[in-house]
C-alpha cells in the first residue's frame, strides 16, 4: 500500500512518496521512491517484489527517451529481464519516472501515461485532488496519509531540473 505523486513544478520535476509498505507499518527510507543519478526518479506502487525489481533493473537499464516507444520498450525488457530473475515474474505494479523532462507512469497494462501533475498507488485520488487544487507533491501524499489508512508518513521527496543541465537544487528531504 502507498502513494506517490509528482509534478512538474517551474522547472523542476518534483516526486514525493509515503513511507508505508503494508497495514500499519513504515519504513522511513528506501521502500518505493528512488533517485538514480542525477536526471532520474522512480517511484513505485504495488509489490514491493516489483519495486525491488525495478529498481535492480535501473542498475543497468534506463529508457532511452521518455518517448512512449522508449518507455514501452523499456518495460518490455523490464518483464524480460524479471522473468529470468524469478520464472513466475509477472508484474502487477505501477511506475512513475521523471525522466528526460517528462513525467510518466507505466505498469502491466503496457500504457505509459504523461503529467503535469499524476499520483499512483492507494492514496491516489486524494493525493491527485490535492496536485489539481494546487499542492506540492509532498503536500499531496500528506494529505493521501490524513485520508486513507493505506498510506503513512514520513513522507520523502526528490527533485530533478526538468532539462538537465539545470542545477537539481534540493535533491532529497525526509518530512
Amino acid at each position: 500500500m502507498s502513494v506517490v505523486a509528482g509534478k512538474i513544478i517551474d522547472e523542476s520535476i518534483v516526486v514525493a512518496a509515503d513511507s508505508q509498505v503494508t497495514w500499519g507499518q513504515a519504513k522511513t527510507e528506501g521502500t518505493k521512491l528512488y533517485k538514480i543519478g542525477e536526471n532520474l526518479i522512480f517511484g513505485g506502487a504495488g509489490l514491493l517484489r516489483d519495486i525491488n525489481l525495478m529498481r535492480l533493473f535501473l542498475d543497468t537499464h534506463t529508457p532511452a527517451s521518455a518517448e512512449e516507444r522508449d518507455v514501452l520498450e523499456f518495460y518490455a525488457e523490464f518483464v524480460e529481464w524479471g522473468k529470468r530473475k524469478l520464472s513466475s515474474f509477472e508484474p502487477k505494479s505501477e511506475f512513475m519516472f521523471a525522466f528526460d523532462g517528462k513525467l510518466f507512469e507505466t505498469g502491466g497494462d503496457f500504457d505509459v501515461f504523461y503529467y503535469d501533475y499524476g499520483a499512483i498507488g492507494s492514496g491516489w485520488e486524494y493525493a491527485r485532488a490535492a496536485l489539481h487544487l494546487g499542492h506540492t507533491p509532498t503536500q499531496a501524499v500528506a494529505v493521501a496519509c490524513d485520508l486513507t489508512i493505506f498510506c503513512m508518513p514520513p513522507v520523502t521527496e526528490f527533485r530533478i531540473p526538468r532539462h538537465p543541465q539545470q542545477s537539481a537544487g534540493r535533491e532529497h528531504e525526509v518530512i
